[in-house]
C-alpha cells in the first residue's frame, strides 16, 4: 500500500466507507438554511442519497426522489472529487461526472464537504 498525506492511496473504498467519510467531512455551518436531497450514483449499480436539512445530514441508500443526481463512473472518482484530489471542472468537461439537474448544485455539494475540487471564485 502507498500512503500520501497520511491516507492509504491504494486501499479499496466501499460504498459504506464513502458514506462514513461523508458523515465525517460534512460541514454543518455550510448547510444552515439548506434543504435538499442529492443522489450520488457512484457506479453503475451503487448510490447514496444525501438529505441535507438546515445544518444536518442523513446518508442512506433509499430510492426516494432527489433534487439533483450526480453520476460518477466509480467510487474512486467520487472520492477524489469530494476530497479535492481532482479538479471538478476538468472532470465534468471530460465526462467523469454528470448532473441531471442544476449543475451549480455541484458547487454546493463540494462546499458541504470542504472539497477543494473547484477553482477559487473572485470572492475567495
Amino acid at each position: 500500500m502507498t500512503f500520501a498525506r497520511g491516507e492509504c492511496v491504494n486501499a479499496v473504498m466501499t460504498i459504506h466507507d464513502l458514506a462514513q467519510e461523508l458523515q465525517e467531512r460534512f460541514r454543518p455551518e455550510a448547510a444552515v438554511g439548506v434543504d435538499m436531497v442529492i443522489r450520488l450514483d457512484v457506479s453503475a449499480d451503487e448510490h447514496l442519497l444525501l438529505r441535507v436539512s438546515d445544518g444536518t445530514l442523513d446518508v442512506s441508500r433509499d430510492e426516494r426522489p432527489a433534487d439533483v443526481t450526480f453520476t460518477f463512473p466509480d467510487l474512486a472518482t467520487t472520492k477524489a472529487l469530494l476530497r479535492g484530489q481532482a479538479n471538478a471542472i476538468d472532470a465534468f468537461m471530460h465526462g467523469r461526472f454528470r448532473s441531471d439537474g442544476y449543475l451549480m448544485m455541484a458547487f454546493r455539494l463540494m462546499e458541504l464537504f470542504g472539497s477543494r475540487s473547484l477553482p477559487p471564485t473572485p470572492n475567495d
